[in-house]
């Protein structure tokens, strides 16, 4: 009975040590599924890096025009739209021309009046001439007096002082004057374009100070920037640049640096870069919206460099975790340089070959058992 006892006991014991590593088994084998990282990797190559700033302006055509009157009077017809094709010399906006259209007949009588009294003049003229000839054949007959002979002179010579002709040319400025008010009130485009602003409408006084409308041709677009003294000097013209607009999407655009100011402004100590940048149709680039142009102000060349991402902040240092020999992550302490948002420059704590953690490697340490995405190993 003891023995059967004790066989049964040792068969107990038996069952739980079995049952005991089987369950040390599977935790082992769970924890080591859990430190299995799926990571994506990255070599650190040479690279041309260029840090981009950048600076915001406004879009406008790059021929645009405000349409400034001549007259301050009050509109009687606006006969465009804002968004309205117009060819030069086209008339846009009317204004009150009733008191104009009778200076205009009175400054015609006028010249009228001042060409009657040339005519005038012209026949005087002839007559004293005349008169002062035959006095003068008179006075050397002895047959008339030296003042006699001086009053005909005096006669001929007030009507040949060009008095008449003055008149004339007076009235026919006082005519072009009218006729050119007269002209103004049909305001009209001086150039070809799109009306981009109608500041007036019916009924509206026209000011001098201030544009009717503003003209433009958005197919060629120009943005202007105020670059600081600091980037200036590494921005040259007919150098590609992006340009975001905020207001059509994310997709960049690609201008083209048109100038580069050589003097600073004297107010903002800032110097002005024009930026052109082609429109079409489906761009929808309107004048006047905002712009971020990108300006490459510094530059590496040939310089070792890896994904921004690959690079982790860690107690004050930035660390990299690169893959070793026997395909583990190891921890390594760089020295970031110059960026250009998506590459980084390494000055220090990597050569050229080694093999970074871009993606995962803020879930993994040294200990963890690295799952490459192509399947294989980071070699």
């Amino acid at each position: 009975m003891k023995s059967r006892y004790l066989n049964v006991m040792a068969a107990l014991v038996i069952m739980s040590l079995l049952l005991g590593l089987s369950g040390c088994g599977n935790k082992a084998e769970q924890e080591t599924a859990q430190d299995t990282i799926t990571v994506d990797t990255a070599v650190v190559k040479n690279l041309d890096i260029t840090k981009y700033t950048g600076y915001i302006g406004r879009v406008k055509g790059s021929n645009e025009v405000a349409v400034m009157p001549n007259l301050s009077r009050r509109v009687t017809a606006v006969h465009v739209t804002e968004g309205q094709a117009v060819q030069q010399g086209q008339v846009i906006v009317s204004l009150d021309r009733s008191k104009l259209d009778a200076a205009v007949q009175q400054a015609e009588a006028a010249v009228t009046s001042a060409r009657a009294a040339l005519a005038a003049n012209e026949v005087q003229k002839q007559t004293a001439l005349e008169n002062y000839n035959r006095m003068k054949q008179l006075h050397d007959a002895a047959a008339v007096s030296d003042q006699a002979l001086e009053a005909a002179k005096a006669q001929y010579d007030a009507l040949n002082t060009g008095a008449a002709e003055a008149g004339v040319a007076q009235a026919q400025a006082a005519l072009s004057l009218a006729q050119q008010n007269l002209s103004d009130c049909e305001i009209t485009s001086p150039i070809s374009g799109i009306v981009g602003r109608v500041d007036v409408a019916v009924g509206d006084t026209a000011s001098m100070q201030g544009p009717v409308a503003v003209i433009n041709n958005t197919a060629d677009l120009e943005i202007e920037v105020k670059v600081s003294e600091a980037d200036i000097s590494s921005i040259q013209s007919g150098t590609t640049v992006q340009v975001r607009i905020d207001a059509i999407g994310q997709e960049p655009f690609t201008g083209t640096i048109k100038s580069v100011a050589s003097v600073a402004d004297p107010v903002t100590r800032t110097y002005p870069v024009k930026v052109s940048l082609s429109n079409n149709d489906a761009a929808q680039v309107k004048s006047g919206m905002f712009a971020e142009v990108m300006l490459g102000t510094q530059r590496r060349t040939g310089v070792p460099g890896i994904p921004m991402v690959a690079v982790l902040p860690k107690s004050g240092e930035n660390i990299v975790y690169i893959v070793n020999e026997e395909n583990h992550a190891q921890a390594v302490v760089v020295e970031a340089g110059l960026n250009d948002g998506t590459y980084t420059e390494i000055t220090k704590g990597l050569q050229v070959g080694q093999r970074v953690v871009t993606r995962g490697n803020t879930l993994i340490d040294e200990n963890s058992v690295l799952n490459f995405v192509d399947g294989g190993t980071a070699q």
